[in-house]
């Protein structure tokens, strides 16, 4: 199965067309859990296990699937048939694997998938697993925060941080976001260019990092009395440290009374940052949730390649490495190619296919591992 690439405009002259197709739906109202069984085939046990998951995606909830047409300098370079898995796995027990005398790994799970993220999320277990599929990726939070007139109030980076780690995601010291704000780096200007953000999250070892504003007031009101209302307002975004993806962006408002400025300030911004963290976790979770059962963004970044093995081993990774769907050469620069591959499986499954390959008179060696993504050198012979 292949999912829907994202297409991006820089290669295009006329936008590309989507015809969506509903099918394999029980019906409009099917119900919020299923449990079904998954079977799944691949190079190792932890590909056979994705494959697996969206195999029990597909029969449980439905599968989109599209027609897309790409228009290069007017001409049609490009119409195929894309499907997606269009549901969540919840829960699921493997109960049965095994490895053929061909080498390949056939798993089979009984699962609980859903189409409602909410059932997802809310429930512990099913994110403890979605984390650990993920590879517990580190957070790092850089709010840049007034309250009321305090400008070193840090009360929404740490009530997100609190909210974010009780939930089981892994978040970077506080002490290293004080480290930073010690350095005078501004925040403000991180939050306006996702690219210096991913900068600061990966010196930090973060694969992600969430960085907004935050200010709050408290101002008199004629029903209130002698209390004071407290307003606030927050907006953040979660980037991905290795490519600067923007994962999730919003604003939120909160809002409280006290007789005491500065407290009716604080506990505006503690709510505000409830909603804003409960947002983001969600939003953060479907991106996750979808990539199981379809493909997801992976980054490769490849040091010592020349202009004619950057476009051997593209061409390599597009037609002889088994789950990639599609390739998009980032940047070529003093011998680095960065390249964004759209994969459907697990990082151990692309690093067993990667690590070593051959081509000749070289060959790829991985030399780093991050959630999402690889660093490769190439070796001469």
């Amino acid at each position: 199965m292949i999912g829907l690439k994202s297409l991006r405009p820089r290669f295009l002259i006329s936008s590309p067309c989507y015809v969506l197709l509903i099918l394999g739906l029980n019906s409009l109202l099917s119900a919020q859990v299923q449990t079904v069984t998954g079977e799944g085939m691949g190079m190792t046990h932890d590909a056979a296990l994705s494959a697996a998951k969206r195999d029990a995606v597909e029969k449980g909830v439905g599968v989109v699937v599209a027609s897309e047409t790409l228009v290069r300098n007017f001409t049609v370079a490009d119409d195929r048939i894309l499907s997606k898995a269009n549901g969540f796995v919840k829960t699921y027990e493997e109960i049965s694997s095994s490895q053929g005398p061909d080498g390949l790994y056939t798993v089979t799970i009984n699962a609980e998938v859903t189409d409602i993220l909410d059932e997802v999320v809310k429930d512990q277990l099913a994110l403890d697993l979605l984390l650990s599929w993920v590879r517990h990726p580190r957070f790092m939070i850089m709010i840049d925060e007034v309250n009321v007139e305090d400008p070193s109030s840090i009360v929404a980076e740490t009530e997100i941080g609190r909210l974010m780690g009780a939930k089981g995601f892994d978040i970077v010291s506080p002490s290293q976001s004080e480290a930073l704000r010690q350095r005078n780096v501004n925040l403000a200007s991180i939050q306006g260019d996702a690219a210096q953000a991913a900068g600061v999250a990966a010196e930090f070892g973060a694969e992600y990092i969430i960085v907004g504003s935050a200010s709050s007031q408290a101002v008199t009101h004629p029903m209130l009395g002698s209390r004071l209302s407290g307003q606030a307002n927050i907006s953040a975004q979660v980037i991905r440290a290795d490519n600067a993806q923007i994962m999730a962006q919003e604003t939120f408002h909160g809002k409280s009374t006290h007789i005491d400025a500065n407290t009716a300030g604080v506990n505006a911004l503690k709510v505000a940052a409830g909603n804003l963290s409960e947002y983001l976790m969600a939003e953060t979770v479907k991106r996750w949730s979808l990539e199981q059962s379809n493909a997801r963004l992976l980054t490769l970044r490849i040091s010592g390649a020349t202009y004619q093995t950057r476009r051997e081993i593209i061409d390599a990774l597009q037609s002889g490495i088994e789950g990639v769907q599609s390739v998009d050469q980032r940047s070529f620069s003093g011998g680095v190619v960065t390249l964004a591959v759209q994969y459907s499986g697990s990082n151990e499954d692309l690093g067993f296919q990667l690590d070593g390959k051959d081509f000749g008179s070289y060959a790829l060696f991985i030399t780093g591992e991050t959630p999402n993504g690889f660093d490769l050198a190439v070796q001469p012979k």
